[in-house]
């Protein structure tokens, strides 16, 4: 039943009962509810204290222009449509309310407004965007709570519950969550990335479990329970969930009231046996571990000794490394001098720039496969009159030493095979077959493959293949030397 009515000054954006103190007998809470700029508390259903928002000084920008619209020189139509065109630039959000209601009048209306006004605009009034209240030392629901204000510019205000003062969130050192980042006295100590977006976050304590989880709603429908940064338990609503809250309902003490965007309402009673361990109802723990702290060794003598000796001779040895990557930068070039020289590369320069060359072994011995891939990766040009040589040591037989290259169209390649030999004489020695381990093998067994062009002298590309050691397996036993000096 109605037990009061009380008239309100302006029309309420929001409402919340919350404790100011733990006094015995237990007072009854404080109701705060939030208008344009200010916050009416009443106690005991009378109004007890007014809040007021800080209010904003205009800026630089728009006092100018109102001082020039004040001036009685500009209150003509030319004037005041060029002052009304730069007011208009300023971001809506920033002006003051004068400025704001000026605007949506029409030309005659504002010559009007401002011959009647008799002084600049004042301070702008901060707007009132949405309010809450946030427990400072534990979750029981008569534990006191402090007022906390959201506002239009974006900024968050909280109140002290015995002054209704700013409070300073340092000094408080309270534990406050939002979303899935803690910070504890201003520190952010973790935070964690979520599968979707989160829709809706509240607080759940379970008072009999002595616990607090985080419930997160998010976009695919799914409600997630979190102790910490673990996951303990997921639900799944079935719609996108536009509110959430939990508390008691009648005589049930731990109940979740869900509403969704299609106006639906969902009551989730939490079972008395749910006990939320790490691993219940098959939910793994998510997100990583505390940050540990790291294990250093302590500092011995010999690492004393060498900083003292790296800070005294710091000079010398910047000039000693210097020295170092000079003669690396110099070797260097001179390789790729040796190599470009030498036609040894796969990628050729200059008329050729597109034709790449690369090579690939294949068999057991002694009889092997080499298949060559030439390739034009030129998008508009294609290559003609190429031609591949290869050149071998006396011990390898190859069956066709000159392939011809056909015509290879832009952004395409051709493979070419020819077969390679090695020959042995009538007694074979191990070495030669264990050359890959023994690391005997030399250039006796590089096979060199060159690619030629028409109408140049040196060759294009020159590639380098390194043929294996042939399989003892498949050399007959009785051609094999002993492997021993000893009869």
């Amino acid at each position: 039943m109605q037990i009061a009515d009380l008239l309100l000054p302006d029309l309420p954006l929001g409402i919340v009962g919350f404790y100011t103190s733990e006094t015995t007998p237990r007072a009854f809470p404080v109701v705060a509810v939030a208008t344009s700029s200010c916050i009416y508390i009443y106690r005991n259903l009378k109004l007890f204290f007014k809040y007021y928002l800080p209010s904003v000084e205009l800026s630089t920008c728009e006092l100018e222009i109102w001082k020039q619209l004040m001036d009685p020189i500009n209150q003509n139509n030319k004037s005041l449509t060029g002052l009304t065109a730069s007011l208009q630039t300023i971001p809506q959000k920033v002006l003051s309310s004068q400025s704001q209601h000026f605007l949506i009048l029409d030309a005659e209306q504002r010559l009007e407004y401002v011959e009647q006004m008799t002084g600049l605009p004042g301070c702008k009034n901060v707007e009132i965007a949405c309010i809450t209240t946030l427990k400072i030392h534990s979750v029981d629901k008569y534990a006191i709570s402090c007022l906390v204000v959201g506002t239009e510019e974006g900024e968050v205000i909280i109140l002290e519950p015995a002054t209704f003062t700013t409070a300073n969130i340092r000094e408080i050192g309270m534990p406050i969550e939002t979303g899935l980042e803690r910070s504890k006295k201003g520190k952010k100590l973790w935070s964690l990335n979520l599968e979707h977006r989160p829709i809706a976050v509240t607080l759940v304590p379970i008072m009999h479990l002595g616990i607090t989880l985080t419930a997160v709603a998010l976009a695919s429908g799914h409600l997630h329970l979190y102790d910490g940064n673990s996951l303990r338990d997921t639900m799944f609503v079935k719609e996108v969930v536009s509110a959430v809250k939990f508390g008691q309902l009648g005589q049930e003490e731990n109940v979740f009231i869900i509403i969704t965007n299609s106006g639906g309402l969902a009551l989730k009673i939490l079972k008395r046996t749910a006990e939320f361990l790490a691993a219940a109802g098959g939910v793994a723990a998510a997100g990583a571990p505390p940050p540990q702290p790291w294990l250093l060794p302590k500092r011995s003598k010999l690492f004393l000794e060498q900083s003292a000796r790296e800070r005294e001779n710091a000079v010398a040895m910047h000039q000693a490394f210097q020295l170092e990557l000079s003669r690396l930068r110099l070797e260097s070039a001179r390789v790729l001098l040796a190599a470009h020289s030498s036609g040894d590369n796969s990628v050729a320069t200059g008329a050729l720039e597109p034709v790449r060359l690369s090579a690939e072994v294949e068999g057991l011995g002694p009889v092997f496969r080499v298949t060559l891939v030439v390739e034009n990766s030129s998008s508009d040009k294609a290559v003609i009159g190429l031609a591949l040589l290869f050149n071998a040591h006396t011990n390898y037989k190859i069956s066709r030493p000159y392939l011809k290259v056909p015509l290879l169209p832009p952004n395409s390649r051709v493979q070419l095979r020819t077969r390679v030999e090695e020959l042995f004489g009538d007694e074979i020695s191990p070495e030669v077959l264990l050359r890959g381990v023994t690391g005997r093998g030399g250039e006796r067994c590089l096979l060199k493959v060159l690619l030629l062009k028409d109408g140049r002298r040196s060759p294009a590309l020159a590639a380098t293949v390194q043929i294996p050691p042939t399989d003892p397996m498949m050399v007959p036993y009785d051609r094999l030397l002993p492997a021993t000096d000893f009869d």
